[in-house]
């Protein structure tokens, strides 16, 4: 799975890294909850179909995470795990060096978010 990244994002701050890699299983939004730890996620469900992390550098985000962020404090490292479901993708948030997901979001098929507002 590939991810455009819009040139938009570096105007808002944001340091990125992906790192793709497998994932298995057909899940929904539910079978993933706030508060699993990554070994009971990879376990659940394979490796994610991407790997992405940011550094909040910016108040402003458009995307699956847009509610997540506001609780995430400055300048702190937020690793997402994308997963294919029903209709589009979950994303998982863990904030720095947290074994547990603190957070999640869906983007639906097809949803193209630009970088700046």
């Amino acid at each position: 799975m590939s991810r455009h990244v819009p040139s938009g994002l570096a105007a808002l701050g944001l340091a990125l890294a992906f790192v793709s890699s497998g994932c298995s299983g057909n899940a929904g939004l539910a079978d993933f909850p706030v508060g699993a730890s990554r070994t009971e996620i990879l376990e659940a469900h394979g490796p994610p179909a991407q790997r992405q992390v940011l550094a909040k550098r910016s108040e402003a985000v458009w995307g699956p995470i847009e509610d997540f962020w506001q609780s995430v404090p400055m300048g702190s490292p937020v690793e997402i795990w994308t997963y294919p479901v029903e209709g589009g993708s979950v994303e998982l948030y863990f904030v720095g060096d947290s074994d547990a997901v603190q957070g999640k979001g869906f983007a639906p098929e097809g949803a193209v978010f630009e970088g700046s507002r």
